[in-house]
């Protein structure tokens, strides 16, 4: 098993996303980060630059075709030419325990596309719905 993370610019995660979603990967945490990559020091004036608002994706896969695919999903949207497109790195995981059920490892990480598990309507009542007394 694999986490996956990437850092990069935020008008490119809808699109990552949605190649995820599509190619079956589905357990992603987003975070809002601030960094600043490899720019250096401004000669000018020896200051730092400024920070750089970025997306954190975290992303753990049960094997390494999966691990392929997730990252060129993060790939093929974040990629150009320019400098700033971000960074991705990938560690080894010794566990997963969904916390729900119990499952571990590998179920743990199954979706319910791959269980073939149907999504149960539920019937939700709010106060938009019902008037007010």
């Amino acid at each position: 098993m694999f986490l996956i993370m990437a850092v990069f610019n935020q008008y490119n995660l809808k699109d990552v996303l949605d190649d995820l979603f599509q190619n079956h990967i589905e357990g992603v945490t987003v975070s809002q980060v601030v960094g600043k990559g490899s720019f250096g020091v401004k000669e000018a004036d020896q200051q730092c630059p400024d920070l750089v608002e970025k997306v954190k994706v975290e992303i753990v896969v049960s094997d390494e075709k999966n691990r392929a695919i997730a990252m060129e999903c993060i790939r093929a949207n974040c990629q150009d030419l320019g400098r700033g497109a971000g960074k991705m790195w990938w560690l080894d995981v010794g566990g997963v325990e969904r916390i729900r059920t119990g499952e571990k490892d590998e179920e743990a990480l199954t979706t319910q596309i791959d269980k073939k598990i149907k999504n149960t309507p539920l019937s939700v009542t709010t106060s938009v719905d019902t008037p007010c007394s």
